[in-house]
């Protein structure tokens, strides 16, 4: 009589799982399309485009808001213009360049009261973000 080796699979055994396996991710992964996770992407994006006018600001000479467009003089003697354009909002300097901050928006405002800067962003959903910038002496 044979002497059974019990300590493994065999071959027939693996390959069913295997099978069993392959069956069950393929079914599986349409099925995460679907989990709702949360979209972070808009926040993310408005907040980025608030610490980059926050850098600009902080670096300028001088800055001035008139009829919804922001203009910052730079330590280079640029102009550096910040306006909406179309859906979204682009910056230029010295009015050439066409450089997008910001897409899929609805809306932008600068209000310039004293020495603050608030700006104002609604995107195409309906969100809206503000944020109040200080401006330094001039």
């Amino acid at each position: 009589m044979l002497a059974g080796n019990n300590r493994g699979f065999t071959l027939i055994e693996s390959l069913f799982c295997l099978t069993l396996l392959s069956v069950l991710l393929t079914l599986s992964l349409p099925l995460l399309k679907f989990i709702d996770s949360p979209a972070y992407s808009a926040d993310l994006s408005a907040h980025q485009f608030f610490t980059f006018i926050e850098g600009e600001i902080n670096q300028s000479l001088k800055v001035i808001s008139l009829n919804n467009e922001l203009s910052i003089t730079d330590p280079d003697e640029r102009l550096i213009t910040i306006s909406k354009y179309n859906d979204g909002v682009r910056r230029q300097v010295d009015q050439t360049g066409h450089e997008l901050l910001i897409t899929n928006i609805q809306n932008l405002t600068f209000t310039q009261k004293n020495h603050l800067l608030t700006v104002s962003l609604v995107l195409k959903d309906g969100t809206t973000y503000e944020k109040v910038l200080y401006l330094p002496p001039q």
